[in-house]
């Protein structure tokens, strides 16, 4: 019969011996490098726990990664800010600077002109015809002829290539206008490195020749546009009697399409031209000679004398 010793403090002070070297070797095997190729899970990384475990850390991280954000976005913003708009958007190759009546380029007739041009002297009256926003807000019509100066820009990296410029009627042109003021502005022609450019309205087909020559001018020729580069384009308009409205239209290759830009006179309106009639009809003539308005009775005493002026 075998006996059993009582559990005593010596088999505690065994126990407390034998889990003592194994929580030391676990400690080291925790410490140890792990071999090159292993991959097991050793839990949260102590980089990570330490950070966890420090707030003040782990804000400063938020807002660094904010401010990352924020500087790329506003970066980007600047960058795009630099580029001029529609840069890069296919169809919006070629910008209008402007459209403007060229100065002292033909008479200028306001229908009803006694209500809707009540003009002080002659300086009033062609300062008036000659301001962008003055023919933006009234109805008025060259007389016989007219310039206007189509200013266009060239607005992206790749070239643009403009292969017509061609007049179009908006409808078919009506009876010769007989009433109404009229400003005399003199003639004058183009100048400086400008494409010069003649149209007749009241033709069946119309289109734009070369003042040089006479031959139509895209028949053969393009206009090329690079980023930034301008061209201003004078193009005097005729009629020998009909009224028409028109508006211009270009037709050009960006990014490899066809595109089409139309082109209308300050204020969105077409552009509008009717004859020269006999006599003298109109309620006001404003001449450069008197510096004042002549009446149709003005005109019989002017033909007795060319002197003669309205006093």
């Amino acid at each position: 019969m075998t006996r059993q010793r009582p559990e005593g403090p010596e088999k505690a002070a065994k126990e407390v011996a034998t889990e003592a070297p194994n929580e030391a070797a676990t400690e080291a095997a925790a410490e140890a490098p792990t071999p090159a190729g292993d991959v097991r899970r050793r839990g949260v990384v102590p980089w990570t726990v330490s950070l966890l475990k420090k707030p003040t850390a782990w804000v400063v991280g938020v807002v660094l990664v904010s401010l990352g954000a924020t500087f790329g976005s506003g970066l980007q913003n600047l960058f795009t800010g630099l580029l001029p708009e529609g840069w890069s958007d296919p169809g919006n190759g070629i910008q209008l600077v402007d459209v403007r009546r060229q100065a002292m380029s033909g008479p200028v007739l306001i229908p009803d002109g006694s209500r809707a041009a009540p003009f002080k002297d002659f300086d009033h009256a062609l300062r008036a015809v000659n301001d962008l926003d003055w023919q933006a807000t009234h109805e008025w019509y060259a007389v016989g002829n007219v310039t206007w100066e189509v200013t266009l820009v060239g607005r992206h990296s790749e070239d643009v290539v403009i292969t017509d410029l061609r007049p179009k009627r908006s409808g078919p042109c009506t009876s010769i206008l007989r009433e109404g003021t009229v400003v005399e502005d003199v003639r004058q022609g183009g100048g400086g490195n400008k494409i010069l450019l003649q149209t007749d309205l009241d033709v069946s087909a119309p289109t734009l020749s070369s003042v040089e020559d006479g031959s139509p001018y895209f028949a053969s020729r393009t206009v090329t546009l690079s980023k930034g580069e301008t061209v201003v384009i004078p193009i005097t308009a005729t009629s020998s009697g009909p009224t028409c409205r028109w508006v211009l239209e270009v037709d050009y290759v960006d990014h490899g399409k066809r595109e089409l830009m139309t082109i209308k006179a300050p204020g969105g309106r077409e552009f509008g031209i009717t004859g020269i009639p006999e006599g003298h009809p109109y309620q006001l003539t404003w001449i450069h000679e008197c510096q004042q308005a002549m009446r149709p009775e003005d005109w019989a005493e002017r033909k007795k004398d060319r002197d003669y002026c309205p006093r």
